[in-house]
């Protein structure tokens, strides 16, 4: 248990000392990412742990917020190399900013993200009640017709 808690403790400073790295060689460029991931930075901070999770635990909090940063990533890509080049120098990172296909892309694919994580359990979940409210009625059924051929009437129900 203690190894696990120290494990993370230094994966969380790695992360840390990464992102120091970053906005020290390399402002503009995190300035971007900042922006282009907002949503998902906001949703791992602000969005409450699930079933028993914990913030540090990687509950259902890590695993929105990562969701959306993989969404965000995939809707970047096309971009990467535009993004490389051009925010490099606080000039070339403000016009990118500047330009909103780039940054609604990313939220909207993170938007996307968010979307889907909240209704597909919904509708999973409305299928599968539909699926055993159809089943329950077909055994009902069954044993009507097998109560009638044996002439049980309603006994033993």
């Amino acid at each position: 248990m203690a190894a696990s808690a120290q494990g993370g403790r230094s994966w969380f400073w790695a992360q840390g000392l990464g992102c120091g790295v970053l906005v020290a060689t390399a402002a503009p460029l995190a300035v971007v990412l900042a922006v282009l991931f907002a949503p998902a930075l906001l949703a791992a901070i602000m969005v409450p742990p699930q079933n028993g999770g914990t913030r540090g635990g990687g509950g259902a909090t890590r695993r929105l917020g990562g969701v959306l940063m993989v969404y965000g990533l995939a809707a970047a890509l096309p971009w990467l190399h535009v993004i490389w080049s051009a925010a490099q120098s606080w000039p070339g990172s403000l016009d990118l900013l500047a330009s909103m296909r780039l940054v609604a892309a990313c939220w909207g694919a993170q938007g996307g993200a968010w979307l889907m994580g909240e209704l597909v359990p919904l509708v999973a979940r409305q299928v599968l009640e539909a699926k055993v409210r159809a089943r329950v009625n077909r055994l009902r059924d069954a044993r009507s017709r097998l109560q009638e051929e044996w002439g049980l009437g309603g006994e033993g129900a």
